[in-house]
């Protein structure tokens, strides 16, 4: 069986004019960015096996819309010759990052993302002529993000740290890989910022690129005690991470050969979404917001928050009206290499809950240390709230599809994503 190969490459694409563009990720900034407290990173890895090679992007931004998504993967394809179809456009979901569809109706600056996806394309061609056999080494490490919590208020929370190292065959380190479940959301300005993971860009380099896949974080936030300033909230919780892929990258492990088979497989899925079709409650929703509305001072941004939801009530009414089907197509993928690794690319903000019990299905075919759960991929579609969060109602569950624009997950959503993932294991 012929190696399999691997390469990494890391490209900056910090906006040159900030003030151009608008933040995503909270509702309250109503004005473009001010300036860039810290450079966004872009980072791939490729790989080739026989005649196909495929793409892992790591983008320093909160999260890809439809439109977004398909201009940079556009580029990426006139670029480098690879389909859509054989990559993924992860991203750690900062909340200082220019605007991309996340928070509907913000301007989008499409000319920066085109010039988003040159950089990845470009960055991808590195990455695939880079491309050699070696080894990976995977580990969960001992130490935790401890500066973190879960915002639900639920028990529940992941603080694990996951890793891996490339090694080619002269035993050269040639990428870093790492994972773990926290917000990026401790940047409240209005500089644009890759948050707490701009720590982790500080070790990484086009050379040796360290790629960070954000995983089960949909309700986890940080958490700090003390008054702090922002920067040092950045520097505390990226610290843990950094300093902790630091100490196992410089263990130098030796690694093992992964020489199984490469298993790729996307596909369209539907999910079964919320239908709202009860028409009079939503003209009395739709009725309270606009008293709210034109009740509130235009400087309040409580009227921007309201005509958000208002917005949104509205398209739900008129869905509701015409029999418009509330479910939705989304695009999943699966990467596996032998039985040696995992990736799941789920493009939606990803839950504690259905993160772990995604892990457990993969677990019965990969070892846990090499299980990669990877959300915000490609076209993110809102929350996936797992059904056991439904009776606890809140804004990961009912209000956060008004921001995003989409229809509300229900309790059968996140069992629809589960099972896909679950006939994908090898027997």
């Amino acid at each position: 069986m012929e190696k399999c190969k691997f390469g990494f490459a890391d490209t900056v694409i910090t906006p040159s004019h900030p003030n151009c563009l608008y933040l995503d990720g909270y509702g309250f900034r109503v004005k473009p960015a001010e300036a860039v407290r810290d450079d966004l990173h872009a980072k791939v890895m490729a790989i080739v096996s026989g005649n196909q090679t495929y793409l892992v992007f790591s983008l320093d931004l909160v999260g890809l819309r439809s439109k977004v998504y398909e201009l940079v993967t556009a580029q990426i394809t006139s670029l480098t010759g690879i389909p859509r179809d054989h990559m993924a456009l992860t991203c750690i979901h900062s909340h200082a990052a220019p605007a991309t569809g996340l928070i509907d109706e913000l301007p989008i600056q499409y000319d920066y993302f085109a010039y988003v996806g040159e950089c990845c394309g470009r960055a991808a061609l590195r990455a695939i002529e880079r491309a050699c056999p070696g080894t990976f080494h995977f580990e969960i490490l001992p130490q935790k993000l401890t500066h973190s919590y879960n915002r639900r208020k639920r028990e529940v929370i992941d603080r694990t740290i996951r890793a891996a190292t490339f090694r080619d065959e002269t035993g050269n380190l040639r990428g870093v890989l790492c994972t773990a479940a926290c917000h990026a959301v401790i940047n409240t300005t209005y500089d644009i910022s890759a948050d707490w993971l701009s720590e982790l860009n500080k070790l990484s380099s086009d050379e040796l690129p360290y790629i960070y896949f954000q995983g089960r974080c949909g309700d986890i936030d940080p958490y700090f005690e003390g008054p702090l300033t922002i920067d040092e909230k950045i520097g505390m919780l990226g610290r843990e991470l950094t300093d902790t892929v630091e100490e196992m990258v410089g263990a130098n492990h030796t690694g093992t050969q992964l020489c199984g088979e490469v298993v790729w497989r996307e596909e369209a899925v539907r999910i079964p979404m919320m239908a709202l079709t009860d028409t009079q409650s939503l003209k009395d929703d739709i009725l309270a917001h606009e008293k709210a509305y034109f009740a509130a001072d235009p400087a309040d941004v409580k009227k921007h928050y309201n005509l958000r939801k208002l917005q949104w009530l509205r398209r739900m009414l008129r869905r509701a009206e015409n029999g418009e089907d509330s479910d939705i197509t989304v695009t999943l993928q699966y990467l596996a290499i032998g039985k040696q690794c995992v990736f799941a690319f789920i493009p939606f903000e990803v839950l504690t809950l259905t993160g772990n019990k995604l892990e457990d299905i993969f677990a019965a075919g990969f070892p846990r240390e090499a299980i990669y759960i990877c959300a915000y991929a490609n076209s993110v579609e809102g929350y996936l709230a797992p059904v056991e969060e439904f009776p606890y109602g809140g804004y990961e569950v009912i209000n956060a599809a008004a921001w995003y624009n989409t229809s509300r997950t229900c309790p059968e959503s996140e069992g629809a994503v589960l099972r896909w993932f679950e006939a994908q294991l090898p027997d």
